[in-house]
């Protein structure tokens, strides 16, 4: 904390913690690192003081229910392999059922049939994380580096549907771009794009507005790290769309950018979280069916410290009154949440939640790497996962109806990453080289 300030340890220098090449202007630009301190060292032995006094020796362990073989999914495991496993996207496709994954160390993107077998690759750069399609082509936002950067290294680019034509870059000068989503926000005709920039210490939540086809402005939403995941909706039902965001990186919120209709977005916060808790998802859904807009939200990011078991991490509802208000109401707890898809999976007329862990407890037998909420009614619910869950680190996750038959499948993508005190674990999945794994839905 105190190298934020300006107060620097014993021995640390500030030119030592600036990252060298392009990141270094925007690092002195934005002063992440101040050359004098911006407090008194008086206040900040106050304040160190504080936290050392006040922080817990140890957390308390979450209670969780017996983790059971799920009945409704079945492990599919494809003949196709990546070594290392490196999936940084996965989508089935509804109308077709074909799987797209990302690959963040070939920097490809690998196109399959339903019966997995690959049929088309493209070269996109390092980690593509998220991909949209039109009837032209699929838009895909490519992080640039997989780690931590604020180097502005990640483009958005698109992958013409005829193979036989060359992948563009629209966008280009990104810092480790994660997300976007795509949208005419002016009503000019032309479809928008909204990009979050994770970044490392500076990033930023932008609408490149189209001018025309091909050509975008940059307009700045809001400037600074931890741009997670965007979403584009009429928030206050006043017929223009707005732009709803998931922020990470110590000030974690989510905030609803509202769409004045003149070209101007104002800022609501719609809710504030802790800056421990490692936001890592959300998604706007109406999950009581009531109308209105639901929020599910995954904390779980523990890649900066330790990991730590921590106690708060888990999947998150967040009922909505009708007015925007929205209340805490469902906590499913789960080591490393990273993503959910709430959904009535096994097609008895409830939602259920399905979720993964990328940072889960690993000494823990079975691995709550990925675990099923099915709802049994009055807020209770069974949890079980998959014999073979242990096979992959799952990092993110999609579902579709990858075989037709009226149920909804689901796709987890894996991505090998050092675990404290487990290299039999990273070698075992290195070994293995599973990319992904298909959960087939027994249902139907």
């Amino acid at each position: 904390m105190g190298t934020f300030l300006g107060i620097y340890p014993k021995g640390v220098s500030r030119a030592s913690l600036i990252e060298k090449g392009a990141a270094e202007t925007y690092i002195t630009t934005h002063n992440v690192y101040p050359e004098v301190p911006t407090i008194d060292a008086r206040t900040w032995k106050k304040v160190r003081d504080y936290y050392v006094r006040n922080a817990p020796s140890k957390l308390p362990k979450p209670t969780v229910t017996r983790l059971m073989v799920s009945q409704t999914f079945k492990a599919v495991r494809p003949a196709f392999s990546l070594q290392p496993p490196s999936t940084t996207f996965v989508n089935i496709d509804d109308k077709t059922g074909s799987v797209t994954i990302g690959d963040a160390v070939s920097g490809n993107v690998f196109s399959l049939t339903p019966q997995l077998s690959v049929i088309r690759r493209d070269s996109t750069g390092e980690a593509p994380a998220w991909i949209t399609s039109n009837d032209e082509a699929r838009i895909a936002t490519i992080m640039g580096s997989f780690s931590p950067t604020d180097a502005p290294t990640g483009k958005v680019v698109w992958i013409p549907s005829d193979p036989q034509r060359s992948i563009s870059e629209v966008i280009t000068g990104l810092q480790r771009p994660v997300h976007h989503a795509v949208a005419d926000l002016d009503a000019n005709g032309e479809d928008d794009i909204v990009v979050c920039e994770f970044g490392k210490w500076t990033g930023g939540l932008s609408w490149w507005k189209c001018k025309k086809k091909g050509e975008y402005e940059r307009i700045s939403l809001r400037e600074g790290p931890g741009a997670t995941r965007v979403e584009i909706r009429d928030w206050n039902r006043d017929g223009l769309l707005d732009v709803v965001a998931l922020f990470a990186q110590g000030n974690e919120n989510i905030t609803a950018f509202i769409n004045n209709g003149d070209g101007s977005f104002e800022a609501e916060t719609v809710l504030q979280f802790p800056p421990s808790w490692g936001s890592s998802y959300f998604a706007i859904q109406d999950i009581d069916t009531d109308g209105d807009n639901d929020i599910i939200h995954c904390a779980g990011d523990n890649a900066d410290f330790g990991p730590l078991l921590r106690p708060y991490h888990g999947v998150r509802v967040f009922f909505n009154d009708g007015k925007n208000r929205f209340t805490d109401t469902l906590f499913l707890p789960l080591h490393g949440a990273y993503s959910a898809i709430a959904a009535d999976f096994d097609l008895d007329g409830d939602t259920d939640i399905s979720a993964i862990s990328f940072f889960p407890d690993h000494n823990e037998k079975p691995i709550r790497g990925f675990v099923y909420y099915e709802n049994e009614g009055r807020g209770t619910y069974t949890t079980s996962t998959f014999p073979e869950v242990g096979a992959g680190r799952w990092i993110v996750m999609d579902s579709g109806d990858i075989d037709h038959d009226g149920d909804l499948d689901l796709i987890l993508g894996s991505l090998v990453m050092e675990v404290k005190g487990r290299k039999d674990l990273v070698d075992y999945w290195v070994k293995n080289a599973i990319p992904f794994v298909i959960l087939e839905n027994l249902t139907r």
